[in-house]
């Protein structure tokens, strides 16, 4: 029996469930773990609670920081986690954002194939790609960029499709958003969004151009009116260059794939490339369905690859420039692929799902051995230090077992994220940064520290520590402080803090 006037809500596919059980398997790596193995991630977590604490006297972030949001390009990522910690605190609204970023992706790369035309199964192919050098790096506004850069080229095929006002208006929302994540993902949706574009009906020009005119706007401002555009802006030339072509290749996987220590994530990529290909040959001969409009995104992977070769890396302040290209020439290489029909598809999505279920059980399992193995009594000495102080971290052991690169090199910013105050080393000296050092209130010497300060404890000397900090965090056993300066006042099996003396 149906009640007369009684609201039938919309009919969800089975396969929209199936791939939101399938988003939230992917985000896994976000939430698995208290601390997973980020390098940038605490800055990103220190910077988060800077903003959204700032009038909090709790933290006394105003003494010695200005917020630097409006000549920031990199402002969306701190704004949304602004808002999400009122409801999830910091730490929450974090896992969010990195949540966003991958089930995220799961979900726009379905759209997108979605919009062309293409199986959607094809999205499976994305799941060993997702925890890539570049998030372990914690290179974070730049891989949530990603998802939102999948939904633009998504958002731009229906608008092309079918143009209205509001279909126009959300596509111009996306692109401003897109630009204010980041400017690489940015700039491959206006790749995109070129070669979307209808040259051929010069009657649809205007409007079909409408929808970006907000974002080229936004570009304009920054480049004019910012220190960190103009800056970016002048280093373009200086970061076209051409290093040597078999160095960029050997290097290749050390920039996308090469995650972990041991060779489980090499297995998976390889695993994941059999895949491909056993797709991709038995769907010769199937009829394709894929929309005119899935040709032109080829342009995009091929951007990626010739910008990865033809650029250093440098942009003006950002380093990593060339080395962001093969993350997302991968991903946007996804919809090129071609998934079989009847029963030959479905043994090709089942072994794509199971190469990227096991990818993510790898990459959980290696999250959560780092936590166990090599982060130890670290929260023990966070809670030693009084909050809104001011903590110098000398990270002598920066490396892992497990995970490549330093993952503890910036875990000095966790107290700044929980107590406030100023930690050293953190990004508040780049011009780029959304929150600055106020001028005249750097730590010592007084001025951004030297180039490499973080990685080389052992060169600061004690003048540079006393009298100016309160603490001093040490992960190794290299710190000799001279009496009358700093003493031990915690010790545990990996961590140390030594307080000023008196304190």
């Amino acid at each position: 029996m149906v009640l007369r006037g009684a609201v039938r809500l919309p009919a969800v596919r089975p396969s929209t469930i199936f791939y939101g059980c399938v988003a939230v398997l992917a985000s896994a790596p976000a939430w698995i773990v208290e601390h997973p193995p980020l390098e940038d991630l605490p800055f990103h977590m220190a910077t988060l609670r800077a903003i959204h604490s700032y009038s909090d006297p709790a933290y006394g972030f105003g003494a010695d920081f200005f917020l630097n949001l409006f000549h920031t390009q990199y402002a969306l990522y701190y704004v949304v986690g602004s808002a999400l910690a009122y409801v999830f605190g910091v730490t929450g609204a974090t896992i969010a954002l990195m949540s966003a970023y991958l089930g995220g992706t799961v979900l726009a790369l379905r759209a997108l194939l979605a919009a062309i035309g293409k199986d959607e199964r094809l999205t499976l192919f994305v799941l060993p790609l997702l925890v890539n050098v570049m998030f372990l790096y914690g290179l974070l506004p730049f891989v949530c960029g990603i998802p939102l850069m999948l939904v633009g080229l998504a958002a731009t095929v229906r608008y092309h499709e079918r143009p209205s006002r509001g279909a126009g208006v959300g596509l111009a929302a996306l692109a401003v958003a897109l630009f204010y994540a980041h400017v690489v993902p940015y700039a491959l949706f206006g790749v995109g969004y070129a070669a979307l574009f209808p040259w051929k009906r010069p009657s649809r020009w205007l409007s079909a151009a409408l929808p970006v005119a907000p974002s080229l706007l936004a570009v304009v401002g920054w480049v004019a009116l910012s220190s960190q555009g103009q800056e970016s802006a002048g280093a373009l030339e200086a970061a076209l260059r051409h290093p040597p072509y078999v160095d960029a290749m050997a290097r290749l996987p050390q920039w996308s794939i090469d995650v972990f220590r041991d060779t489980t994530d090499e297995w998976h990529i390889l695993a994941l490339a059999i895949v491909v290909l056993l797709s991709v040959g038995l769907a010769q001969g199937d009829r394709d369905h894929a929309k005119p409009a899935a040709r032109a995104l080829v342009v995009i992977p091929i951007v990626c690859l010739v910008l990865y070769f033809t650029t250093g890396d440098m942009l003006g302040d950002v380093w990593l420039f060339s080395q962001r290209f093969p993350v997302p020439a991968m991903i946007s290489a996804i919809p090129l692929l071609r998934m079989p029909t009847g029963a030959r598809g479905v043994v090709v999505s089942a072994l794509a799902l199971w190469v990227g279920a096991s990818s993510i059980v790898n990459d959980c399992t290696h999250f959560i051995r780092f936590e166990r193995e090599e982060v130890g009594d670290f929260d023990e000495a966070i809670e030693k230090m009084a909050p809104r102080s001011r903590v110098a971290a000398l990270i002598y052991d920066k490396s892992s077992s497990i995970v490549n690169d330093v993952p503890f090199l910036h875990f000095g910013s966790y107290y700044q994220s929980q107590k406030g105050g100023v930690i050293q080393f953190s990004n508040s000296g780049a011009l780029y940064w959304p929150v600055r050092f106020r001028p005249g209130h750097y730590p010592p010497p007084g001025t951004r520290p030297r180039l490499r300060w973080e990685w080389m404890p052992e060169q600061v000397s004690i003048q540079e520590l006393y009298p100016y900090y309160d603490y001093v965090l040490t992960r190794g056993r290299n710190f000799s402080p001279p009496p009358g300066t700093f003493h031990l006042a915690w010790s545990g099996d990996r961590w140390a803090v030594y307080a000023r003396d008196g304190r």
